[in-house]
């Protein structure tokens, strides 16, 4: 009899827990529920705060299941579980005690809400800002006129049958593409994701908006011709775009600097992915609706810059997991400089050189 209530009072109390696991999940401490969750208690209770005064929200638990609306805890609490672990989606509804279908809706309308966001968190920089991020960009190499690093960084997904072909990166993976722009402090200031993982970086550039902006109307981010962006090889030569001078044995030292230089700085693009796949697991490998794969890319994102200025989450996200930028497929192949624009970035990327080896 006695072991009899034992058991039942375990069973109670287990019930309990996980009828209300976002309540238990806070109990924790700060370094475990940072590993559960993806970001640090202050940061979590933010984001609740910020879903509960939404409209979309309401409509979110009017649609809810059951008898008692879902809290907007446990909706972020469970779509942050999912971003962030690479768990099967049945094991996160039983933590959680709503069922799987529940679930897929609330990690649904929490990443809708998030993308609803995103051009309010991951905007370019204005005017009045270019100033400081080339200050911020120089304190790396002393490269003159950057504004952002731009590289492709390429998701693993489960593609669908019928395009699998569309989706084979050059490492043989299904992907797609998160094609990014980041400050010197590692907050993302252009996204765009959902491209197949066998199209070209620069292929991508160029059917983005930021392509169309440079392309066409590049003073609308670049006030002067002095500013620019930079990345690698994959990328076409252009006065708003520098890349490294190709490297056929011959460089002259000047070049030779000019590439160091650049490598020095651009690596921030390199180190944010890194901080983006080592926070959201589920990167590492998306599997869900192909309709669904660039928003959930893109509520990462949104996440990422809403928590990266803050050192307390770097500094758990660091302790965590070792952070570093792994291979994802991209295409390194050179991108070709054509037309005007490209003689008019060659003639810029010389004068750049030159400019830098001067300051040696």
């Amino acid at each position: 009899m006695l072991i009899l209530t034992f058991t039942l009072f375990l069973n109670r109390e287990k019930h309990e827990k996980i009828h209300q696991y976002d309540e238990m999940l806070l109990r924790k401490s700060d370094c475990e529920f940072f590993k559960y969750v993806r970001v640090t208690k202050e940061t979590f209770h933010q984001l609740v705060n910020r879903l509960e005064t939404t409209e979309h929200f309401s409509s979110m638990r009017s649609a809810s299941q059951g008898p008692t609306p879902t809290s907007a805890s446990t909706a972020l609490a469970a779509t942050l579980w999912y971003l962030g672990n690479l768990n099967s989606q049945r094991d996160i509804a039983e933590r959680f005690n709503i069922s799987q279908g529940h679930l897929c809706t609330l990690i649904k309308d929490v990443v809708d809400y998030l993308c609803s966001i995103a051009q309010q968190v991951i905007c370019w920089p204005a005017t009045s800002e270019i100033d400081q991020l080339e200050f911020d960009f120089a304190q790396y190499s002393n490269f003159p006129g950057i504004i952002g690093a731009i590289d492709g960084c390429h998701i693993p997904i489960l593609a669908p049958d019928y395009c699998q072909l569309d989706y084979l990166d050059r490492n043989h993976r299904h992907s797609v593409n998160l094609l990014a722009v980041c400050d010197a402090r590692k907050r993302f200031t252009y996204c765009f994701a959902g491209y197949p993982g066998s199209v070209h970086d620069q292929r991508v550039l160029s059917n983005s908006s930021l392509g169309d902006i440079i392309n066409t109307h590049p003073c609308t981010y670049f006030p002067s011709s002095h500013y620019h962006i930079i990345g690698d090889s994959a990328f076409q030569l252009h006065p708003c775009v520098m890349v490294p001078y190709k490297d056929t044995g011959n460089l002259t030292v000047k070049e030779m600097t000019y590439n160091r230089r650049l490598s020095q700085t651009r690596r921030v693009i390199e180190n944010t992915f890194g901080l983006l796949k080592g926070r959201f697991r589920r990167l590492k490998h998306l599997e869900c609706k192909l309709s669904r794969v660039s928003s959930n890319i893109l509520a990462c994102c949104v996440i990422h810059n809403l928590t990266v200025s803050e050192e307390s989450e770097v500094e758990s996200l660091l302790n965590d997991v070792c952070v570093s930028a792994a291979d994802d497929g991209g295409s390194l192949t050179p991108a070709p400089a054509a037309g005007p624009a490209g003689t008019a970035g060659k003639q810029k990327r010389d004068m750049i050189a030159q400019n830098v080896t001067q300051n040696l």
